[in-house]
C-alpha cells in the first residue's frame, strides 16, 4: 500500500481575528517544495497551501507535515488538532518549531529540529516501521551537496502573481545579528553549494516551469564573494533574469556589481535595517557603514541594477526623530522601493532573550508577530509613537512627490513604480501590502 504524505504551509489571522485566505498569492515558497523533493519516490506527496485552499481534515493521507512562521503558530496549531483527532499524526518543521520546540511540541507527534536533508528521510523511515519519535535532528549541518531540486510540479503556479521561482546558492549568514533566527536555526557555518549543481537546478526549474526568473533566497547571495562571482559567470549564458539579497556592503565591490548587471540581477533586497550608529550597534549589526550607504546605492544605481531597502523601527538606539530621518535619507539616495518593518522579537533570537530579561515583551500574541504591530516597550519612545512614526514613515516614502522625485532614471522605473502605486495605495489605508507576499 503506498504511503501519502499532505504537506501544509499554514497561513495565520487577520487583525480582525479572521482566517487570513485569498484566491492568489503573490510570492512562491520553496520550502515545501523542497522537502516533497527529499521525500524517497516510493511515498506519495501532496502539497497545500492554506492560503489558497480549504483544508478540509478529510484529505487522504497517513501523515501531515506542517510549516509556518511565527506570526501564523496559532493557525498551524489549530491544523494540527483537526488531523490529530481524526487519528492523524502530525510533524512540524521549519523555524518556529526549532526555536520554540517545547511549545510545538505538545501540538506535534514529531518536530523535526533544524534542517530536513538527513532528519526527514529518517523520519519517515521510522513512521513506516511504527517506531516515530518526538524529535529528529541530524547531527551535523548539511554540506549542500547533491541536493534535489524542489518539486514545483506539485503547485498550480498560476495561482502566484509573480512568478519568481526560488532556488539557492548558500546557507547561513556569516554575520550574527540579535533580531535575526538564521544563525540560531543554521550554525554559525556559512555553506555554499557547488556552483555546477545550481546551474543544474536552474536549468531543470526552467525546463519545468516555464519560468524566466529566479529568486535566490540566500541569505546573502554574495558573502562568499568566489563563489557567487563563480555562480554569477555560469549565469551569463542562460540569459537568466534574478534577484537576491544581499548586505549593503555589495555596493563596495566593482567587480561584484559588474557581474551582477551582466548576469541579469534585476534586484537586490539590501538589509539597510537603520541609519542611526546606536541602533546597528543595539542590534549587532557591524557590517553596515551609515556614511557608506550613499556611495554603495550609487553603485548599483549606476549599473541599472534595481535594489529595495529594507528598513527596522523601535530599535534600542530609535528615538522619535528616526521616522523623518530615515524617510530624508531614503528620498535623497533615491530608494526605487523601501521594505518599512517593526522589531518582531521572535522565539530564539537574542534580542527576544534581551527584552524579555528586561520585562519589556507586553504582547506574547504570536499572531501579532508580523514587524508590523508592537508588542514590546521601546526604549526611547512609547509604543504608540512607534506605531504611529511607522505609518507616518510609510505614508512619506509613498507619496505622489516623492515617488516623482525618486523614480529620475531609477532602473527599472516602471516595474517599480507599479509596485510603489500599490504600497501608496494600501498604506494610506492603514493596511500593510507586505502581508500579502508572505
Amino acid at each position: 500500500m503506498i504511503m501519502k504524505i499532505l504537506l501544509i504551509q499554514s497561513s495565520g489571522y487577520r487583525e480582525n481575528g479572521r482566517l487570513d485566505r485569498r484566491k492568489s498569492r503573490w510570492l512562491l515558497g520553496m520550502t515545501l517544495p523542497y522537502v516533497a523533493a527529499l521525500t524517497p519516490g516510493d511515498i506519495r506527496v501532496e502539497i497545500k497551501d492554506d492560503m489558497l485552499e480549504e483544508i478540509t481534515f478529510r484529505e487522504d493521507c497517513d501523515l501531515v507535515g506542517l510549516t509556518f512562521m511565527s506570526h501564523q503558530a496559532p493557525r498551524a496549531f489549530q491544523l494540527a488538532a483537526g488531523f490529530r483527532r481524526r487519528g492523524t499524526p502530525v510533524v512540524m518543521g521549519g523555524f518556529h518549531a526549532t526555536l520554540a520546540p517545547e511549545e510545538c511540541q505538545a501540538h506535534a507527534d514529531a518536530l523535526v529540529i533544524g534542517e530536513a536533508e538527513e532528519a526527514w528521510p529518517r523520519l519517515l523511515r521510522d513512521f513506516q516501521a511504527g517506531r516515530l519519535q518526538p524529535r529528529y535532528q541530524a547531527e551535523k549541518l548539511s554540506d549542500l551537496k547533491n541536493l534535489p531540486v524542489p518539486r514545483y510540479d506539485l503547485l498550480d503556479l498560476k495561482r502566484y502573481k509573480v512568478w519568481n521561482i526560488p532556488s539557492q546558492t548558500t546557507r547561513g549568514c556569516p554575520y550574527n545579528c540579535s533580531y535575526c533566527e538564521v544563525t540560531q536555526v543554521y550554525g554559525g557555518k556559512f555553506r555554499h553549494r557547488p556552483v555546477d549543481e545550481v546551474i543544474h537546478e536552474i536549468q531543470e526549474i526552467r525546463r519545468l516551469t516555464d519560468s524566466g526568473f529566479i529568486y535566490f533566497v540566500d541569505d546573502n547571495f554574495v558573502a562568499n564573494r568566489r563563489h557567487a562571482l563563480e555562480v554569477m559567470e555560469r549565469l551569463i549564458p542562460l540569459k537568466l533574469n534574478y534577484g537576491c539579497l544581499a548586505t549593503a556592503n555589495v555596493g563596495d565591490d566593482p567587480e561584484v556589481l559588474d557581474l551582477l548587471a551582466r548576469s541579469g540581477c534585476r534586484h537586490v533586497n539590501i538589509g539597510m535595517e537603520s541609519i542611526s550608529p546606536d541602533s546597528l550597534k543595539a542590534i549587532n549589526k557591524k557590517q553596515n557603514k551609515i556614511k557608506d550607504y550613499e556611495r554603495q546605492f550609487k553603485g548599483l544605481r549606476d549599473r541599472g541594477v534595481g535594489f529595495s531597502i529594507n528598513v527596522m523601527f523601535g530599535l534600542d538606539g530609535d528615538g522619535p526623530e528616526i521616522f523623518d530621518t530615515t524617510v530624508d535619507f531614503l528620498n535623497r539616495v533615491k530608494a526605487p522601493a523601501a521594505f518599512m518593518f517593526i522589531l518582531a522579537p521572535r522565539p530564539g533570537t537574542k534580542v527576544q532573550a534581551q527584552l524579555e530579561q528586561e520585562g519589556r515583551i507586553f504582547d506574547h500574541d504570536w499572531t501579532h508577530y508580523t514587524g508590523f504591530q508592537v508588542v514590546y516597550h521601546p526604549k526611547y519612545m512609547s509604543a504608540r509613537e512607534l506605531v504611529e512614526g511607522y505609518w507616518r514613515a510609510n505614508r512619506r516614502f509613498y507619496s505622489p512627490l516623492a515617488m516623482l522625485k525618486r523614480f529620475h532614471r531609477a532602473p527599472y522605473a516602471i516595474d517599480m513604480l507599479i509596485f510603489n502605486l500599490y504600497f501608496a495605495w494600501a498604506v494610506r489605508r492603514r493596511f500593510q501590502p507586505l502581508n500579502y507576499f508572505f
